[in-house]
């Protein structure tokens, strides 16, 4: 930012030399009456801290105006010389100050400005993309009417020869989303252990748990499987859950409290399956986060699976990944599949976030509606969708992949 003081003997004259030596777009930070004439004070560009930084100041420049009247006011001396009221051009340089109100509606238009401007060249740069690169543009087109995420979509697509007829390069963009997804080959129902299903309310993790351990109680028996519910905040949860394990013979604890759960532990061998169902929470709660680090610090070598439904949309679950990037967690489950539109939004979250896929589950049957996942089978599951409900195609999410 550059800042110029203009001094004229009317604001009409100062206008003028402003005008002539800036041109029109110049931004006026203040203007205010001085002995001879007006002063006005001028920048040519304002990036948002700085405009944060003339706001913080006002109040400091005018305290140390008013101070500086009172102290001429009692000083035997009938003007303070230019030197005290101001400072050096350094300290003048510090203590610009202007309308807090006109300060904050610059901020607000120089972020419009911004805005515009951005999305101006996210605009350039994808048109520039689209005739450099046809195919890699065409099969970005294809991967978002599938569902997939711009961002991921712009990445897969780098890895596309330009030579490759479109047929080819769908084949190896396909192929490539398949390498992204990471997932983990049944590992609970192989090999039981301390399990703790968390996420979001609504999303299922209830009937997760009854699938899981009625999977188990299949396979292993009745006595190798317990319960133990935490989620004392919907009504009726340890009720349904205790109502659950008489059906199939196994144990259900209903716990008050965290530490509950070494007396639980006590009580069954490393073969035993023990599933923790925790409440539910919105995005970012502070008692989710401080349950899942309960459950950690206990040292009982606790699996953390965070569950997800398939339906919510790419930014929800981008959001909720990005929380739970903060928490020690081993995999994730997705959740409700049949109630999917598309998968490729969830599925787009999931590789971003870079957790281990471990199951899906699409249906309310217990304990069937419980799949353990492959890559390939779920990506062409993905397409599938989209063939019956495509995305509609939006060039401004494709633009907004190539903004700064």
């Amino acid at each position: 930012m550059k800042v110029k003081r203009y001094f004229a003997s009317s604001m009409r004259s100062a206008l003028d030399m402003i005008k002539q030596e800036q041109g029109p777009d110049v931004l006026i930070l203040s203007n205010r009456k001085v002995d001879g004439g007006v002063e006005l004070i001028t920048a040519d560009e304002l990036t948002d801290q700085e405009a944060e930084q003339f706001a913080a100041r006002e109040d400091a420049g005018r305290q140390r105006r008013a101070d500086s009247e009172a102290e001429a006011a009692s000083s035997a001396a009938p003007v303070m010389d230019a030197q005290s009221l101001f400072g050096d051009d350094q300290q003048q340089r510090e203590l610009l100050w202007t309308d807090a109100g006109t300060v904050a509606q610059m901020r607000e238009e120089l972020r419009g400005l911004k805005s515009l401007l951005e999305s101006q060249l996210s605009g350039l740069a994808w048109s520039d993309f689209g005739n450099r690169h046809p195919l890699r543009a065409r099969l970005m087109r294809a991967l978002s009417q599938i569902g997939i995420a711009p961002s991921l979509a712009r990445e897969l697509v780098a890895a596309v020869p330009d030579e490759l007829d479109y047929r080819a390069g769908w084949h190896r963009v396909l192929a490539l989303l398949v390498t992204r997804l990471n997932v983990m080959r049944d590992p609970i129902l192989r090999h039981g252990g301390r399990v703790a299903l968390t996420g979001a309310t609504g999303v299922g993790k209830t009937t997760l748990a009854s699938k899981l351990a009625a999977r188990y109680a299949v396979e292993y028996g009745a006595d190798r499987v317990a319960i133990a519910t935490l989620d004392d905040r919907r009504l009726g949860a340890h009720q349904q859950m205790k109502s659950f394990g008489r059906l199939i013979g196994s144990a259900v604890y209903a716990l008050r409290d965290i530490d509950e759960l070494q007396d639980v532990f006590e009580q069954h061998d490393a073969r035993t399956l023990i599933l923790i169902d925790t409440p539910g929470s919105a995005p970012g709660d502070e008692r989710h986060h401080g349950l899942i680090s309960r459950l950690h610090d206990l040292g009982a070598n606790i699996q953390m699976y965070n569950v997800s439904a398939a339906s919510t949309d790419y930014l929800a679950a981008k959001h909720m990944f990005n929380l739970a990037a903060e928490l020690p967690l081993d995999a994730c489950i997705l959740t409700k599949l049949d109630e999917a539109a598309t998968l490729g939004p969830a599925l787009s979250a999931v590789i971003e976030s870079g957790l281990p896929l471990a199951y899906t589950t699409a249906g309310q049957r217990v304990p069937d509606d419980l799949d353990k996942v492959d890559a390939r089978q779920l990506i062409e599951r993905c397409v599938e969708f989209a063939k019956s409900t495509p995305v509609e195609h939006d060039r401004a999410e494709l633009e907004r992949a190539f903004g700064a």
